[in-house]
């Protein structure tokens, strides 16, 4: 097995592949060896060698470097570019970057160009180590103790460096990780699929007792896991600054089309070593559908839309309601706009058509799972609201959501994973609504304190269920009484 880390090519495209990346710019070939910058300010992959290294805190301190670096016309492959050290103008020496010789650099490269190329080049050289480091660990760690963020300082700031310049060349950056991550997943291995139709594989067995090859190809898919893992942290960086670049729908095609992807339910996953990896991507695939709907709320919402709608349209069965739980599940990173108040109404629209199939649907699986979609939403706004209780969009929803949930939740099969929902839509409630129900609400509470089944008593003491009952509390006496004490306090002044 051959754990070396592939230098990034762009795809080759082929009609009717819905995963085909976008065209790239002309400063990229697939043909050359060394990727380069084209003069029209197109960003491309940079490769690099196998003993080459750039150090992060050798990165360009000054754009004055950039006019100082010359290139060694000399034809020996082992030589690198190196300059001679000057003065800052206020008596600080310039810190160098050795390049190594497979990173081409042309000193009349503009700063953009020369800032960009240079950290792309660490981030290659970053990431293989890391790479390298994931496939000699255990399949039973998560890639989440190696890979989060906070783990490596260096490379936590490597990615806010790119959420930076995104702001200046997002769609170039944006092309350029799109032709390394197709590389890097070239002939990339399907191993669960391959295990959902081996009829003799056992469901109880474990990673000490498979064979040899069995185990080097779910170490191989570890690796692909991995280069999933840091590419959506790449991409939920960037695509913060996706406002200030109308437009480039093919980017967002392929982003949505990799997103969804990894939203479809695949059946025999969980008896894969690497089960808890794929659920984690699929969440950081749902971070960046998140962060993309900031501000391509339209296509997000449209897209979601037509997959939902295909999958209602088939016949009704539990692969299909797993399919259902696994699409709704890859929208609990949406986030509701707060300004403008167009935005505000088209999210709330959308989550009316949520509303709809929550109050349609039989099954219980996929109604607890759209209530644990609106939670997801509704917790952060309901932490910020205030006049925008009043919006006839919201006004609507809860009205419209909050009796037939309430009703659900005298039922046990569904109180458990309803209580959460009738808990937020009080919270984002009006005045008049939220004090004409929190009394039965309190209620309610009370009596499942007493319950003597343990699992029903978690309503009123778990962790979750306790948060947010200390939330709708803190609303009431924060946003309505607190109010109207400091009102006659101020009326008995006079």
């Amino acid at each position: 097995m051959s754990s070396d880390f592939k230098e990034a090519q762009p795809p080759i495209s082929s009609e009717g592949n819905e995963d085909v990346m976008p065209d790239q710019p002309d400063g990229i070939s697939a043909e050359s060896d060394s990727i380069t910058l084209s003069d029209n300010c197109e960003l491309a992959a940079t490769p690099v060698p196998e003993d080459g290294y750039i150090p992060v805190e050798g990165a360009v301190e000054s754009v004055e470097e950039i006019d100082d670096v010359t290139i060694n016309g000399q034809s020996n492959a082992e030589e690198v570019l190196t300059t001679v050290p000057s003065l800052l103008p206020w008596g600080g020496r310039k810190e160098r970057v050795n390049f190594p010789t497979g990173i081409t650099i042309d000193h009349e490269l503009k700063s953009g160009e020369f800032i960009m190329r240079t950290l792309f080049a660490q981030f290659t050289v970053m990431v293989r180590k890391k790479i390298e480091g994931v496939m000699t660990e255990p399949l039973e760690k998560p890639l989440s103790k190696s890979l989060q963020l906070g783990e490596d300082p260096s490379f936590d700031q490597l990615l806010t460096a790119f959420g930076t310049v995104a702001e200046h060349c997002l769609p170039s950056l944006l092309r350029t990780l799109f032709a390394w991550y197709d590389k890097q997943l070239d002939g990339r291995v399907n191993i669960s699929e391959r295990m959902r139709t081996d009829s003799n594989k056992s469901k109880s067995s474990t990673v000490t007792d498979m064979p040899s090859s069995m185990e080097e190809e779910f170490i191989q898919e570890r690796r692909d896991l991995a280069i999933e893992f840091v590419f959506c942290l790449v991409l939920i960086e960037v695509l913060k600054q996706l406002s200030v670049h109308p437009g480039h729908d093919d980017l967002i095609q392929y982003i949505e089309n990799l997103a969804f992807k990894h939203f479809k339910y695949k059946e025999g996953l969980a008896s894969s070593p690497n089960y808890s990896n794929h659920l984690k991507i699929a969440d950081l695939y749902g971070e960046v559908i998140g962060v993309l709907a900031q501000s391509r709320f339209q296509s997000v919402r449209k897209r979601f839309s037509q997959e939902l709608k295909e999958l209602r349209l088939r016949e009704n069965s539990q692969p299909i309601a797993q399919c259902i739980i696994s699409l709704l599940m890859g929208m609990k990173f949406f986030r509701v706009k707060m300004v403008p108040i167009e935005e505000f109404e088209a999210s709330f629209l959308f989550l009316q058509e949520c509303g709809t199939y929550f109050l349609e649907v039989k099954d219980k699986d996929i109604k607890h799972s759209l209530a644990g979609l609106f939670v997801d939403i509704l917790t952060p706004l309901a932490a910020v609201v205030k006049n925008e209780v009043n919006v006839p969009c919201l006004k609507n929803f809860v009205e419209s959501l909050y009796p037939p949930t309430l009703e659900l939740c005298t039922k046990n099969k569904h109180k458990m994973a309803l209580f959460p929902l009738v808990t937020c839509l009080l919270c984002v409630s009006q005045k008049h609504f939220f004090i004409q129900n929190f009394h039965y609400f309190l209620a309610m509470v009370l009596s499942n304190l007493k319950n003597k089944d343990p699992q029903m008593a978690r309503i009123g003491l778990g962790k979750r269920y306790n948060s947010l009952i200390c939330f709708d509390f803190f609303i009431f006496f924060k946003r309505y009484i607190t109010k109207e004490i400091t009102g006659y306090m101020k009326i008995q002044r006079f």
